[in-house]
């Protein structure tokens, strides 16, 4: 019986998008930094969008809410190539600020001067820290809550977690914070939502 793909040429595509993540560059780093990729790169992560994130390029993040779909909670969160002055008509919500996919696969955002002004988003932004927090606060290490394989998460999305999963537990063991409680990291981090974005470098 012959093979349907005897080649295995399905692969190739799926191999070259994984090569073109593949964290470039890894350094030491101190734990509020780790924790700060970590948050923000989640909180990107969750956001509606459906194509491949290019190193060292501006995407711009968006937040609008939206009523379930077949019963299917929708992120109100959106990641977009389209800055906000380029809009036009295209309503994709309030704009929170620009984000940069650095080359070691893990997200920075630069956020927008005005975010004090929708107190809304800003309650949105706070649940997702706290369940954050609540996620990670229990005797397991830190890196076995990445999100190495998130198998609903649509493919680039997927791809992209899979990328900062193998960036930072790579990370956190080159800077021999490896196996420690995930607890431990959030005990000895008592900033806020706004705080753990804060810690990405601004481009």
């Amino acid at each position: 019986m012959k093979s349907p793909n005897p080649q295995g040429k399905g692969a190739v595509p799926l191999l070259a998008a994984w090569e073109s993540m593949t964290p470039l560059t890894l350094a030491n780093k101190p734990a509020d930094r780790i924790l700060g990729e970590y948050f923000t790169s989640l909180l990107i992560l969750s956001a509606e969008f459906s194509f491949k994130p290019v190193p060292n390029n501006n995407y711009y993040f968006y937040w609008k809410p939206s009523p379930p779909i077949n019963n299917k909670p929708i992120s109100p969160w959106r990641l977009s190539l389209i800055e906000p002055e380029r809009l036009g008509n295209l309503d994709l919500g309030i704009y929170v600020g620009r984000c940069v996919l650095q080359y070691d696969m893990t997200w920075s955002i630069e956020l927008t001067a005005t975010l004090a002004d929708h107190s809304d988003l800003l309650a949105d932004l706070q649940q997702f820290h706290h369940d954050f927090q609540t996620t990670n606060n229990d005797e397991q290490s830190l890196e076995s809550h990445l999100p190495f394989f998130v198998e609903q998460l649509p493919f680039y999305r997927r791809l992209a977690a899979t990328a900062l999963s193998s960036s930072l537990s790579r990370s956190i063991q080159a800077s021999q914070l490896d196996n420690l409680p995930a607890s431990q990291w959030l005990a000895n981090s008592s900033v806020t939502s706004l705080g753990l974005l804060q810690h990405q470098v601004s481009n």
